[in-house]
């Protein structure tokens, strides 16, 4: 309860600094909402699709800022110490015509290099250079693992 109190001085105090004037922001809501992750999201526009609170800044005569919409159904704040647990990503399969068209280049490239003697790549300069034989072997056997791997 002590954080939501420190949140909702630090908005007011916020928008005090930012409209100094009184301007009418003070009366305009501001959107809360928590996201998959637990992380508090706060906007002057409703999130599309996502359980919110509506949270105004009150500004009374004595000058204390308080939240206008009841927090009772909030979900509580996650441990500072730990972060949020973080959703299993399933791994997703490539494009089988993406595929097929990387091993087909992996062979060729694997026959350019084997049959050609003198193979010439363009540098990161632009410029073409002739390959050495140390990096004329790595890439064959970087071809030859992709197309283990995938084809």
């Amino acid at each position: 309860m002590i954080i939501k109190a420190l949140v909702s001085i630090l908005l007011a105090a916020a928008l005090g600094l930012l409209f100094p004037s009184g301007s009418t922001l003070a009366d305009d809501a501001v959107y809360k909402w928590r996201d998959d992750d637990g992380v508090i999201h706060y906007s002057a526009r409703p999130p599309e699709g996502i359980d919110y609170e509506i949270v105004g800044v009150d500004t009374r005569d004595d000058g204390e800022a308080t939240e206008a919409a009841d927090d009772s159904a909030a979900a509580p704040e996650p441990a500072a110490a730990e972060p949020p647990e973080q959703p299993e990503m399933a791994r997703a399969e490539p494009d089988p015509e993406l595929v097929a068209e990387r091993c087909r280049q992996a062979r060729q490239n694997m026959e350019n290099l084997t049959q050609r003697p003198n193979i010439v790549v363009r540098g990161d300069d632009g410029e073409q250079r002739p390959i050495g034989e140390d990096e004329r072997e790595r890439m064959i056997r970087e071809a030859q693992d992709f197309i283990d791997e995938w084809c």
